[in-house]
Parts: C-alpha cells; structure tokens; sequence
C-alpha cells in the first residue's frame, strides 16, 4: 500500500490563511510558515514579519529577534508605533541596533531600564564625543567590556579597581559564580585567580588593552594567591586525600576562594561567608546539587 504524501502549499496561500485568520487554518498555517520560515523568498519573509507584528503578543515576540537578521527600515514604523504602545522588551533589541541615534536618545530614559539595553546602547554609542557612559548603570565586567570594545583607555587604578572589586564580589557570593575548576573532568593541580571564568576574563580585557601597570600588579597578585595556596594547610592535606576529582575539584575551590579572600587589599576584604563556618553545610551543599552558576553573560551582542 502506497504511503500518500503530502505535498506543500504554496507560501502565498498559507500566508493568506494566516492574515485572513482562517478558521481551523491559521494555527496550521502559521506552524507550517514558521518551519519553512528561514528558505522562503526575502519578500515572502517580510509579509510573515510584519503579519506577525499585527498579531497576538505572542506572535509578536517570534517576530521581534527575526527583524534583527532581516531588518530593513521599512520595518520602521510599526516596531515605533508597537513599542510606543507595549514597551516590550525585545522590541526594543531592533530599535536599539537599527533606529537613529536621535530616536533613541529620545526614548532614552525607557529603552535603558529594559534588560541589558543601556549595556548595548553603550557598545553602539560609547565613542561618540557627546555620549557619556555612566560607570554606575553597568555590571563591573560590562563596563570593563565596553571600554575595550569601543577603543577607550582606563586607567591603570581604575582596571586594578575593576579587579579587586569583582574578586570581592565573588568571595561575597561564591554560591552565584561558575567556576571553571569546580566542572573540570579531571582533578586540578594548581589553583590561582585566573580559575575563576569572570576574573581570567576581566584580566585578558585589561591586556588587550596594554594598561601595563595594572597587568602587573595583578599578575603579582595572582602569583602570591597562589604562592599562599601552595603552604595552605587545608591544600596540603586535600591534595593527599582519596576524594574523588569531582570532590575534589569541588573542596579545592572553596580552598582557592578562601585563600583569594585573605589575600584581597584591605579595602576589598569581605566578612568570611556563613557557610564556610557552619559544619557540615558545605558538604549538604554538594549532596543536594545546590550549588548554583550564575549565568552565562549573553553573548556581547543584542540577543539572538
């Protein structure tokens, strides 16, 4: 017996049934538009954009990351006239990549306050003479970022301050931080800041930059964090134990985390964390999975 296949319909019939809002169709037809959506001609591609917009919020939100790819400014008026209407945030990614400067200093105050918008308005701005990036309203390692990707220098304080400021923030709330040697495959021999993914990638912004004071000074502090960690007691005796790598690895960061902290300018010193003084808790910690990793930083572009 013969399988009967089924044949596709024309883009043009599917993109009517889904405008005209056919009964019993539009929900196939918008399906079938989304799954052949990325091999259809640009001019097809429009048409279902901009049927989205005039749609359901959430039809409107598979639309919105897509005008990124496929913008062009005739998309223009309605992506204004929904934002100014919802203030929806990822409308606003294609405003921020795509609108005019003017618009969006005139939308400023609302566009900053949405998700990471200010972050990436600095990275489209940040070296225009007349926009001033405001230290306060981005992430340490955001500003840090920024600054390098738009060219400007800091000084080396300020890249020192950087720094120390992020360790401190990690030895506060060490739970909230993805380490790279507590998911490691096979068990550390060495530990020194640089372990920590935030820090190794403040430190390469700071070289690319060539702010050459600051480079050393910090490599000057790694090597004593990790000159420390070598006489510590608790690395000594982990080092001979019969923990598995996991373990291991698991138990050798809060090791390097502690070391870290008594290392830290008397300026950036921060209480010792209640966990590391409550026996057994660490060790609950680890058995019910609640150590946590703060996530990814999206990819230093809008997103999606």
């Amino acid at each position: 017996m013969n399988k009967e296949i089924k044949r596709n319909r024309p883009a043009s019939t599917l993109i009517k049934e889904y405008i005209e809002k056919k009964k019993g169709r539009m929900s196939e037809a918008r399906a079938e538009l989304h799954r052949r959506f990325d091999y259809l001609d640009y001019s097809q591609q429009k048409k279902i954009l901009v049927a989205h917009l005039k749609s359901s919020m959430s039809d409107r939100q598979w639309a919105y990351p897509r005008l990124l790819n496929y913008w062009d400014d005739s998309f223009m008026p309605i992506v204004k006239e929904l934002w100014e209407e919802y203030h929806e945030e990822r409308c606003s990614w294609s405003i921020i990549r795509y609108f005019p400067k003017d618009y969006i200093m005139e939308q400023f105050d609302t566009l900053s306050l949405v998700g990471r918008n200010y972050f990436h308005i600095c990275l489209r701005f940040g070296g225009d003479d007349d926009f001033v990036i405001d230290k306060e309203l981005l992430p340490l390692s955001d500003y840090l970022f920024v600054m390098y990707r738009i060219g400007k220098k800091i000084s080396a304080s300020e890249a020192m301050q950087i720094l120390y400021s992020i360790a401190q923030e990690i030895c506060g709330n060490t739970l909230e931080y993805d380490i790279d040697l507590r998911r490691s495959e096979s068990r550390v021999e060495s530990l020194y800041p640089e372990r920590i993914r935030q820090i190794s990638q403040a430190f390469y912004y700071i070289t690319e930059m060539n702010i050459e004071k600051a480079i050393n000074e910090f490599k000057e502090w790694s090597n004593k964090v990790s000159l420390d960690i070598e006489g510590d007691q608790e690395w000594i005796n982990l080092q001979s134990s019969s923990l598995s790598d996991s373990d291991f690895n698991k138990k050798a960061y809060y090791v390097l985390i502690k070391v870290m902290m008594r290392n830290l300018p008397d300026l950036y010193k921060v209480p010792m964390p209640e966990i590391y003084k409550t026996p057994g808790i660490l060790k609950l910690i680890d058995k019910l999975g609640l150590v946590c990793a703060k996530a990814d930083k999206p990819s230093q572009d809008l997103p999606f």
